[in-house]
């Protein structure tokens, strides 16, 4: 621009040098337009040149680094985690270290962090001591302490009674048709326990054989020690028995005339 406006000033310049020798001697000599023209570039010289306009520099958005949106929690010693705050309420869990859980509420109250149970479904309530929270937890859900469990009523222990020896028999008579050198019959009793195993039966203090529970007969077919001649009578006894023991016997004699 400062270039253009020199040689725009040289070109009038020219001009008017041409045109003064034309002009009558009036107009201004050559000397005088020469004083004009370097007062002229004098006063262009001194112009302020016109300044660049700077280019402006973008700087670059810095980059933020980004807070988790869903919380999550370490521990730094193995803690259980139960349905409730407190050791009242069940165990259903566990956080060990270098585990990472995710934090879905609060209980503002006590502390404690309610997570997802870890390898399990649902939640469960973690002991907030050794526990290492991450994220924002600002948006978390307040969480009502739940009722404490009702405990299990303790059994009321029942002693097993003691087992007692059956009660003895009664009654006992011996049916034997006459002559009989064999003394055989049928024996009865009557059963005056609940608790027996079984009878014993008895001939002439021999073990003739025993028999199931609740039996009131027992039929004999010889008596040990025969045959009998007339006048000679069988001892037949009945016993009644369990694990606990043995009830006295009872007897009848039997024979014929």
């Amino acid at each position: 621009m400062f270039r253009r406006k020199i040689t725009l000033v040289v070109c009038i310049f020219l001009i008017s040098a041409l045109s003064a020798c034309n002009l009558p001697s009036s107009e201004p000599t050559a000397t005088e337009d020469s004083a004009n023209l370097a007062l002229t570039i004098t006063a262009l010289a001194g112009s302020p040149s016109p300044q660049k306009t700077a280019t402006p520099q973008f700087t670059g958005t810095p980059e933020l680094t980004g807070t988790p949106t869903v919380p999550q929690v370490t521990v730094s010693q193995n803690t259980n985690c139960r349905t409730g705050p407190g050791i009242q309420y069940d165990n259903i869990g566990a956080l060990v270290i270098g585990q990472v859980a995710t934090v879905v509420g609060k209980n503002t109250s006590t502390g404690y962090w309610i997570i997802n149970n870890p390898g399990k479904t649902g939640t469960c309530w973690l002991f907030p001591q050794y526990a290492t929270v991450s994220g924002n937890t600002a948006n978390l859900q307040e969480y009502s302490i739940p009722p404490t469990p009702t405990p299990s009523p303790t059994p009321t222990f029942t002693p097993t009674p003691t087992l007692a020896a059956p009660a003895p028999v009664n009654n006992v008579t011996m049916d034997m048709v006459c002559p009989n050198a064999s003394h055989s019959g049928t024996l009865h009793w009557e059963d005056k326990s609940n608790n027996e195993d079984g009878f014993n039966i008895y001939g002439n203090g021999v073990l003739m054989a025993s028999i199931p529970a609740n039996s009131t007969s027992y039929v004999v077919a010889a008596a040990p020690g025969g045959p009998f001649p007339g006048g000679i009578a069988s001892i037949f006894e009945v016993e009644a028995f369990n694990g606990a023991g043995k009830a006295a016997k009872k007897s009848v004699t039997k024979g014929c005339p």
